[in-house]
């Protein structure tokens, strides 16, 4: 299926590593032109490399800056206005918030975690959607979490910023749908990164592996394993194309079957 997203410019949050760097593959097998982003000059180096292999060089731009900050989104905004001069695509990312529950967390950790998981996606989205209106055409996705639908233990606050995250999208995708402007969310479930090896190390039993836990994390879904990132990053492409013209203001599963609920 041709997605037809051919030179069109997207912007993935967070990319040189995981859930980000998979979309980041998939835009670029699309051929469209990607910037990955990375507060490691580093990592965005590496992931470089590996995009090369599926895509031209000049297709790809590497932008080091904390895109949770705003003076990160301000350097991205730079980056789009003197090299792009619009933005198609905009893949909202990034790393999860700190774990534990209520007695364990105190007020600064609620502070940053709404601050890194929930209004650094506000803050940009808010910048790029004046962008996308112009042109009548626009695609946001932001990879959330299973927690948006179905809390999870011992994740109390991405449980919270998540649930937030969907009444903005959901907001924002009625207000601007008519402008073309489509606005969905992702929802991984265990998904075989380093967020899930962080998760499985902190509740390893006595004499288990890492390796041991992250395969019994697996038997309670449905489909018997864990995700791979490249089961991911497709069908954020689609949502980022015109084949997804119809899809607007939805949270939509990739787990496995993980969540048990109907909606």
């Amino acid at each position: 299926m041709d997605l037809n997203l051919k030179n069109k410019n997207a912007l993935i949050c967070a990319s040189s590593k995981g859930l980000g760097f998979s979309v980041a593959e998939a835009l670029a097998a699309e051929g469209a032109n990607i910037i990955i982003n990375s507060r490691s000059d580093e990592n965005l180096d590496i992931a470089k490399k590996k995009l090369m292999k599926i895509t031209n060089e000049n297709k790809i731009t590497c932008l080091c800056a904390d895109l949770s900050k705003l003076d990160g989104v301000k350097i991205v905004l730079e980056l789009i206005n003197t090299k792009f001069q619009k933005l198609d695509i905009l893949v909202n990312n990034s790393g999860g918030p700190k774990t534990g529950n209520f007695d364990n967390l105190d007020l600064i950790d609620f502070d940053e975690a709404i601050e890194n998981n929930l209004k650094n996606f506000i803050y940009l989205t808010n910048e790029i959607i004046p962008m996308m209106k112009k042109n009548n055409w626009g695609r946001i996705v932001n990879i959330c979490s299973s927690s948006l639908k179905q809390p999870i233990d011992n994740l109390m606050l991405s449980n919270i910023t998540r649930a937030g995250l969907a009444g903005y999208v959901k907001t924002i995708s009625n207000q601007y749908a008519v402008n073309n402007i489509m606005v969905n969310n992702v929802l991984p479930g265990r998904i075989i990164t380093d967020r899930i090896k962080e998760i499985a190390s902190k509740n390893l039993k006595d004499g288990e592996s890492i390796q041991d836990r992250i395969d019994s994390m697996g038997k309670d879904i449905p489909i018997k394993r864990l995700g791979s990132p490249s089961e991911f990053g497709p069908m954020v492409a689609f949502l980022c194309s015109d084949k997804a013209s119809y899809i607007t203001g939805n949270s939509i599963q990739i787990d496995g079957g993980l969540i048990k609920g109907l909606f």
